[in-house]
This record gives C-alpha cells, structure tokens and sequence, in this order.
C-alpha cells in the first residue's frame, strides 16, 4: 500500500513538471482554452455522476 502512495505522488510530480514545461513553451490563449474544456468535461462529470 505504501508503494502504491509513492506511485501516485511520483505521478503528480512528474504531471506538475510537464504543466510546468508546457506553460513556459505553448501561449496563454491555449492554457485559456484548457481551462474552459476541462470546466466543461468537469460539469458534464458532475451531471452524469450527480
């Protein structure tokens, strides 16, 4: 169990590192454009499982 905890944190330390590379490299208007579709695949999220 305790390495499967280390498993996820390395995930997320590795997905921060890629945003983080990204956000210096591709413009605003794209990480604009991510938000709104991840808002919406959220909501669509919400509607099905609530």
């Amino acid at each position: 169990m305790r390495r499967n905890n280390m498993n996820t944190l390395g995930l997320i330390a590795v997905g921060a590192g890629v945003l983080i590379i990204l956000s210096l490299v591709l413009p605003k208007s794209f990480w604009w454009f991510a938000l709104s579709a991840l808002l919406i695949g959220a909501g669509v999220w919400l509607l099905r499982c609530c």
